[in-house]
């Protein structure tokens, strides 16, 4: 073989391999944006209004926030059960357990919502009810590695629905539960501004739900700030 020869088919394979090279980079760039679309976790701090302690709270960003950095979307806020309560630091994975931040990131649900997820003081209910006392973290759950399949469509039930008893009078019934969400109010309100500046909220779009002891805080917040 000359050396011409020699030469040309050193530069071809030298392009071939600076090709190959460039289109390797191109795809793990690719690969980037794609894990950056993903669903993600974040834990933001803040000083409780409540005794001027540090804590901190779940703010969930569903998939594709980090790819479409010109969208908007919509916040949830979810106020967990008494079983959830906590300090907000180690202990606020115990939020996790149920609600709607359960099945978007434990679930990998694909929940089209900003949803924040703080969490309720203790208020010495360890002390009270073996349930949250007795807790243990194993009881957290973990991430699903491939999530959960699509729910089924609706299906008939086997009993026929119970009718609740009727309350008579309101009277009897109290407005709220002991120690619950609305001692949190100046937190909440404080969280939501502190999420609407630092991530792309559609403020139009804010949404408020709650599970049992949420439930009740839900319905306070709801009625106080429409």
């Amino acid at each position: 073989m000359s050396h011409k020869k020699v030469l040309v088919y050193f530069e071809l394979n030298l392009l071939f391999m600076k090709t190959t090279l460039l289109l390797a980079l191109i795809m793990v760039i690719q690969g980037c944006n794609f894990a950056d679309s993903d669903a993600s976790l974040n834990r933001e701090g803040y000083v409780s209004n409540v005794d001027q302690k540090p804590r901190e709270y779940f703010v969930y960003l569903p998939k594709g926030y980090q790819q479409a950095s010109d969208k908007t979307w919509p916040v949830l806020l979810f106020l967990h059960g008494n079983g959830e309560r906590g300090n907000g630091l180690d202990e606020l994975d115990f939020v996790l357990k149920h609600g709607p931040l359960y099945e978007a990131w434990i679930q990998k649900k694909d929940l089209p919502f900003i949803i924040i997820s703080p969490q309720l003081h203790m208020y010495d209910f360890d002390k009270k009810l073996d349930y949250i006392g007795n807790r243990t973290r194993d009881e957290i759950p973990q991430r699903l590695e491939k999530g959960v399949e699509a729910r089924p469509k609706a299906f008939a039930t086997s009993q026929p629905i119970q009718r609740a008893q009727s309350v008579t009078s309101m009277n009897d019934v109290a407005p709220l539960l002991p120690l619950g969400w609305e001692k949190s109010e100046r937190d909440l309100l404080s969280i939501l501004d502190a999420v609407t500046a630092k991530y792309r909220v559609d403020t139009k779009r804010t949404y408020l739900s709650g599970l049992s002891y949420g439930g009740f805080g839900t319905w306070y917040m709801a009625s106080k700030h429409p």
